[in-house]
């Protein structure tokens, strides 16, 4: 047995020892630890739209407020599920102190998230905004604006593509098509042994319909009623068989397709998630999009969406955002894909200032693109003649307006052409235009898109603007940095679009408080 070189005192440690008087649990909390924060917020926030959902009656319910706080503690701890949730309302003495030792299980905090909460998600989160804003944290001045992509809760191997559908059903289609061929056949022959048949000769079916299908279907059950051949019967009864299949089979493909809708396809485990390319460039996999704007590193709008275009997806996201604004921001600064005549007009509509690049805005900076005199954008115009001027000094004069639909959106712009006046013998030809049939070079105007573009070149030109374009990318993208890497959500925990908006908000708020409490450990340091 060792000796002990000399005397070890070692501080009291027994585990049965009782206490005069219990601890309370605000005194092991810190005096600056988040879930004060969150705490206090929640406190001054008006929740009566919440409240006004519960109708009375029957036995007590915990009280929203408490359920709003774990909700948003736990989210701010990177906890997100129900039972793991509940799990700490027994174990974390702050989520103890905060619920007021209330212990709601798993399916009460799910139920109130997707139901009670998701009713009034967009006023809660206003409501953190006003808060924001009368504490100085925010001004509404600048929004800037950005998208991301979020994993949904949905297996990546059942994705249902819309062009699968409907390629097989085409071919199910035309496999109908050979069955009614094989119907008339089938008459043809039966005619030649029996004599004239009483039933309607309808030929080949050349558009496939339920009701056709369902014709032929009655022309076969006719037919196994008064024939007494075996071999006809036999045959009869196949083709009904697989024309009663094909029609469940067309109905499946029309369901797929209209779920599907303007998207590439949907998933089976949550239809409304869209497949998307990862960050990674390699995974397409089951995801939304999430456009949000933020100031100051607070986030004060945010919108999920199925589309993964930024700029289709503006329009949607603004008139998302001003339902959760307590008021609308000066200016909006967002990226090149946001630079689209559609979302220019709405911002003029909304007396919004516009910072938003376009897609050719960073080549326009270029030697390259400013030297090349053959791009229709270094043609001079006149607009006493309503004409530009080529390299070689001739004239393209009007043509005519036509107005260019935009698939995706619908939108509707007013194009002017513009035709040189002759092209013939010009030593730039080859140079300057791309035809291979020796036409006039030809230019398309879009001229409010030109006016909104050479308003946004001027708003990002100013010293003002210079600063926003820096401050766009370290705003908002702090943002998204500190959700997937610091919160740890990449990966919605909800299904469906409108949980999946519910969560996502319930995140933006989360960081929110989560920045609120770093401001005041940086003010008190």
């Amino acid at each position: 047995m060792a000796k002990i070189k000399s005397p070890v005192v070692f501080k009291q440690y027994n585990q049965q020892q009782s206490l005069l008087l219990p601890p309370s649990l605000t005194e092991l909390i810190g005096e600056k630890h988040l879930v004060r924060v969150v705490n206090e917020v929640v406190e001054r926030m008006d929740i009566s739209d919440l409240i006004n959902l519960y109708e009375g009656g029957g036995t007590s319910a915990y009280h929203p407020r408490m359920l709003l706080k774990v909700l948003l503690y736990a989210y701010s701890v990177k906890i997100y599920t129900g039972r793991k949730i509940a799990r700490a309302l027994g174990q974390d003495i702050h989520f103890m102190w905060l619920s007021g030792m209330s212990r709601p299980d798993f399916r009460t905090i799910n139920n109130f998230r997707s139901s009670k909460a998701k009713a009034v998600i967009e006023v809660l989160f206003k409501e953190l905004l006003e808060f924001l804003l009368e504490h100085s944290y925010i001004k509404m001045e600048n929004y800037f604006c950005d998208g991301s992509t979020f994993r949904a809760d949905a297996n990546g191997h059942k994705m249902i593509w819309k062009k699968n559908a409907e390629r097989y059903k085409g071919n199910t289609e035309e496999k109908c098509r050979q069955l009614f061929k094989q119907i008339d056949e089938l008459n043809t022959q039966e005619d030649s042994r029996y004599g004239n048949s009483n039933l309607e000769e309808n030929g080949e079916a050349s558009t496939v319909t339920k009701e056709a299908i369902n014709e032929q279907v009655s022309r076969l059950n006719e037919k196994l009623k008064t024939t007494t051949d075996k071999r006809t019967q036999r045959k009869a009864a196949t083709i009904k068989k697989q024309l009663e299949e094909a029609e469940s089979k067309i109905d499946k493909y029309d369901a797929q397709i209209s779920q599907a809708g303007k998207r590439s396809g949907y998933n089976k485990t949550d239809v409304d998630a869209s497949a998307m390319m990862m960050k990674n460039k390699v995974e397409i996999l089951p995801a939304y999009n999430v456009l949000a704007g933020s100031e100051e590193q607070f986030i004060t709008g945010v919108s999920v969406h199925q589309n993964t275009n930024d700029g289709v997806c503006f329009k949607d996201h603004m008139e998302q955002a001003a339902v959760q604004q307590p008021i609308a921001p000066d200016r909006v600064i967002a990226d090149s894909i946001f630079g689209t005549e559609q979302n220019y007009e709405l911002l003029a509509a909304k007396q919004i200032e516009n910072y938003l690049k376009f897609p050719i805005y960073h080549a326009e900076q270029t030697k390259r693109y400013k030297s090349n005199p053959f791009l229709k954008d270094n043609f001079p115009y006149d607009p006493l003649t309503d004409s530009y001027e080529c390299p070689n000094g001739l004239r393209l004069v009007f043509k005519g307006k036509h107005q260019q639909t935009h698939k995706r959106t619908a939108y509707q712009s007013v194009i002017k052409a513009y035709e040189c006046t002759d092209c013939r013998g010009c030593s730039f030809y080859q140079q300057c235009c791309k035809s291979t049939r020796g036409e006039n070079r030809l230019i398309q105007i879009n001229e409010k898109l030109e006016d909104y573009k050479q308003q946004a070149r001027q708003n990002l030109g100013t010293e003002k603007g210079i600063r926003l374009k820096k401050q766009r990318s370290i705003e908002i993208e702090s943002c998204f940095g500190d959700i997937k890497h610091n919160m740890g959500f990449r990966r919605f925990h909800l299904r469906g679009l409108k949980k999946v908006k519910t969560e996502m908000i319930l995140v933006a708020m989360a960081h929110n408080l989560r920045k609120v409490h770093l401001k005041g450990l940086q003010k008190a340091a």
